[in-house]
């Protein structure tokens, strides 16, 4: 004889494991996201020696082959470069800046980037090339 009892379980499927499985998804492609290089991709000119400070450079502009631009790895425009530049001037917190450019970039583009560097009083200014091989 079976008995029927307030204890019996209903069939069906839980649902704890599945929001388990998401919330690890989530936290996995948010810690993963954060560690994406976000530099340009440069092909450097080469030069037998570099122009880049010997001090620890606090800033680093990235000029890509089509114009685009990274401060310190994050996408900028010149307007907001030159803003921050300005943030930071005002601040005393720049004591470098290292000017990466693609070789095939143009010589208006640098000019502008190194005009908008210049026009906040930084000196201590580098220009990253690859070390030609011998």
């Amino acid at each position: 004889m079976a008995r029927r009892g307030s204890s019996e379980e209903e069939a069906g499927l839980t649902m704890t494991p599945l929001v388990d499985i998401v919330l690890l998804l989530l936290i996995f492609y948010i810690v993963t996201t954060a560690f994406v290089d976000r530099e340009l991709e440069l092909k450097l000119p080469e030069a037998d020696a570099s122009s880049v400070p010997e001090e620890k450079k606090k800033f680093t502009i990235e000029v890509s082959q089509d114009g685009g631009l990274a401060l310190n790895g994050e996408l900028v425009t010149l307007d907001r470069l030159d803003r921050t530049l300005e943030t930071e001037q005002g601040n005393d917190n720049i004591q470098s800046v290292e000017i990466r450019a693609d070789k095939a970039v143009s010589h208006g583009r640098f000019v502008e980037v190194l005009g908008v560097v210049k026009k906040h009083g930084i000196e201590a200014v580098g220009i990253a090339v690859k070390q030609r091989q011998s």
